[in-house]
């Protein structure tokens, strides 16, 4: 059985069959709090903009109106999944979605079937619910655009300075190895002026493409700015991170570019460095950097690696 439920411009899908209680002298005592909780229901959800956290409050505040077991709440969007208590037999599914966009599937199950009375006063609840859910998700959105280059998708400047910090800080505490690579195409000026601008967007975003691709699940791609690029990688010492740069270069090589026009392809150049012990992160960049220069100014269309590590106790 399904119900379609509008408050505004709010659309709520009730997806489980529902059936009737034997027993609900449990559930009166709570029935008679639920008008008082959900008034003040959206200034409690008005408190955070974190997604998880405003359905944590959700649930301690539903949870005082109505009795069930658990509560799911998913939205693979975002990578976001929260669950609440022991999943029980008799469950009840809500899509929710606002204009066309979506934001999440809720469920409840308990060991009792729910009555027409408890759906009830879950969608009035779930109408309170569903623009804070849509305020976190905007927010999300608006702080990923914040952190990501238009024009190949991957991590931006700002997210590469933040996540350099996070890794070495990471490395440092776990006396783990961690390297970095930094890479751009060579003789891109000659690309834009031989072929205009467009292709050299049209190569940028191949080379993003190809270095998506090719990376490890563990490794993280930033365009670092123009055509320089970088790469860091956690758990990874040198020998290691060169063979991730060979195997980027040789797949980079490989490529065949098209504008509408013509098909064109380039090659990189990369430079490679391991974290020392006690470096930071301008130290690391400077010295995968100067390897870049260096394989330039050997040829080009090659890896070269920093220095060996060396370590403070030498």
């Amino acid at each position: 059985m399904e119900h379609q439920l509008s408050s505004e411009a709010a659309k709520l899908s009730l997806v489980s069959k529902l059936g009737h209680a034997v027993d609900v002298t449990d559930q009166q005592a709570l029935y008679e709090n639920a008008e008082d909780i959900a008034a003040r229901l959206p200034a409690v959800l008005q408190t955070s903009l974190e997604l998880e956290d405003i359905i944590s409050l959700f649930h301690k505040e539903m949870s005082k109106a109505l009795a069930y077991d658990s509560l799911h709440y998913q939205h693979r969007g975002v990578h976001c999944d929260v669950n609440f208590g022991q999943r029980s037999h008799h469950s009840c599914n809500y899509r929710l979605e606002m204009n066309s966009y979506w934001l999440g599937e809720l469920t409840l199950t308990r060991r009792k079937k729910f009555t027409d009375t408890d759906t009830q006063l879950l969608e009035d609840f779930l109408c309170k619910l569903i623009y804070p859910v849509r305020n976190c998700l905007l927010f999300r959105e608006a702080q990923a655009a914040a952190l990501q280059d238009k024009l190949t998708g991957l991590n931006n400047r700002a997210a590469y300075d933040a996540s350099l910090k996070r890794e070495i800080d990471l490395a440092h505490r776990q006396h783990a190895p961690m390297s970095l690579i930094v890479l751009d195409i060579d003789h891109f000026k000659a690309v834009n002026d031989t072929y205009g601008h467009i292709s050299g967007d049209v190569a940028l975003r191949a080379l993003a493409k190809s270095i998506t691709n090719t990376m490890r699940l563990s490794d993280i791609a930033f365009r670092y700015g123009g055509e320089e690029f970088t790469l860091i990688l956690s758990n990874t010492d040198a020998t290691a991170a060169r063979l991730v740069a060979e195997r980027i270069r040789i797949a980079v090589s490989q490529l065949s570019c098209n504008d509408g026009k013509r098909t064109f392809g380039f090659t990189v150049s990369l430079g490679v460095a391991q974290l020392n012990q006690g470096e930071n992160g301008s130290s690391l960049f400077d010295r995968a950097d100067q390897a870049l220069y260096q394989a330039k100014k050997s040829g080009r269309n090659q890896t070269l690696c920093s220095d060996t590590p060396i370590s403070k106790d030498n």
